[in-house]
């Protein structure tokens, strides 16, 4: 299904580049961004007056917290996004409007150890958290910039949003004391299932970047 999904979506995206592939080409661009997918790099090919096709691979790593079901994770969020998009820009300026999809390995991956209640039982533990969305986001947006058709630098703004997917959760631990274990692991299996009942509106991604580049 996840194939047939993706051949759907990138077929209109395929017919919007055949139909400019008799246009001469209108240059190329690379450029710098940084925003909630990252940081990364872009290149951006003209195909006619008023459509780009741009392509860029974002990443980055920090340190953040989840407080879910009365338990605080501490832990990274680690966003690994490479995207492919066409642009349209309607009055062959600035303004523009994006598609396209997005092949991600965002995941977060966290631990709670001490006293850590689960289930309604409270055990000292370790308890290791992982979420993570499906590999593949359609995306839709808009933006500001131009990249192939400004001068030599040109800015850019954009705001959509990644059709993520509910994400998928993972709990797994360990308790001090052995004998308590079997019924640790049936807390942890409860709680699993309602840390993923409270993230499963949590599919959509917002993404928010500014930009710069250089025409080559």
């Amino acid at each position: 299904m996840k194939h047939i999904a993706r051949r759907l979506f990138f077929a209109p995206l395929a017919i919007g580049l055949l139909a400019c592939g008799q246009a001469s080409a209108e240059g190329f661009a690379l450029g710098a961004k940084a925003g909630t997918t990252g940081l990364g790099l872009e290149g951006t090919w003209g195909l006619s007056q008023s459509v780009n096709l741009r392509g860029g691979y974002y990443f980055f790593d920090y340190s953040t917290e989840l407080e879910e079901s009365g338990v605080d994770y501490d832990g990274d969020l680690e966003l690994q996004n490479a995207a492919l998009f066409v642009d349209w820009h309607p009055f062959q300026g600035g303004f523009r409007l994006s598609a396209g999809g997005v092949q991600t390995g965002n995941e977060f991956l966290g631990f709670a150890d001490g006293d850590v209640e689960v289930g309604g039982n409270t055990y000292t533990a370790v308890l290791d958290a992982k979420v993570g969305w499906s590999t593949f986001a359609p995306y839709l947006g808009l933006g500001f910039g131009n990249a192939v058709r400004s001068g030599r630098w040109s800015f850019a703004f954009d705001l959509g949003v990644m059709f993520t997917g509910t994400p998928s959760v993972r709990l797994e631990g360990t308790v001090n004391d052995p004998v308590l274990q079997a019924q640790f692991e049936e807390d942890v299996a409860q709680e699993e299932a309602e840390l993923r009942e409270e993230l499963k509106d949590a599919k959509y991604f917002p993404v928010l970047s500014l930009g710069v580049a250089y025409r080559f």
